[in-house]
């Protein structure tokens, strides 16, 4: 299993979305479960394109094939392969945005696909997203949570502007924050009520929030 999930890591790295589609769809037959395929496969993916992003010899057309690769894995397969949920019994609803100063969006899209695959309301802000944004439209939504993505740490100053404005809108809205740079640092750095390592880990702080609520 380990070689095949490195060449699925590497098939998404160099953009070759049909072999990349093709590598998913063979473990998964082999009985490899959808977690294991993102948290092994596309996750390290990932991780690399952001160190190409960053690196001198950064080329665009690779990075954007890459990408297209992965998403391709994501529709393709994984989402194909999860347990649908229809049901939303709380009605939650979550705004998801990549911060301002971030034009990052892979990751992103990940935990879209998962979280509206549970069941999840999601509505999507894009990239690049002001911290007034994400309130303006938790506050238009009446979301329950604001979910902020950020892979650059230049950005964390952003995200604490968030709570502030949500304080002072008087909007119970909870912010969860994950992604490469964020991932790594306190609630009370960045001043949200969660910090999510991945996309599976955001999904089961919403499921044991759901609990707390029955």
């Amino acid at each position: 299993m380990a070689l095949k999930l490195a060449t699925l890591v590497q098939a998404v790295i160099s953009g070759n979305n049909k072999q990349a589609v093709g590598y998913a769809e063979t473990l998964i037959a082999e009985g490899t479960d959808v977690y294991t395929i993102v948290q092994s496969g596309l996750l390290p993916a990932m991780q690399a394109l952001d160190v190409k992003c960053t690196s001198d010899d950064f080329n665009l057309l690779e990075i954007m094939l890459a990408g297209r690769a992965l998403m391709d894995v994501m529709d393709k397969v994984v989402t194909k392969n999860l347990t649908t949920t229809e049901l939303n019994e709380d009605n939650i609803t979550i705004v998801l945005g990549t911060i301002k100063g971030d034009v990052h969006e892979l990751g992103k899209h990940v935990v879209r696909i998962i979280l509206r695959t549970a069941g999840y309301r999601v509505v999507d802000l894009g990239k690049d997203v002001d911290p007034a944004k994400f309130v303006q439209c938790a506050k238009e939504e009446k979301a329950n949570y604001i979910f902020v993505s950020g892979l650059i740490t230049v950005v964390m100053p952003y995200v604490r502007q968030i709570k502030q404005i949500v304080n002072r809108e008087g909007l119970t809205v909870k912010i969860v924050a994950g992604g490469a740079a964020l991932k790594h640092a306190t609630c009370e750095e960045l001043a949200v009520d969660y910090v999510a390592n991945d996309a599976f880990e955001a999904l089961r702080y919403l499921q044991a929030e759901g609990k707390k609520m029955k």
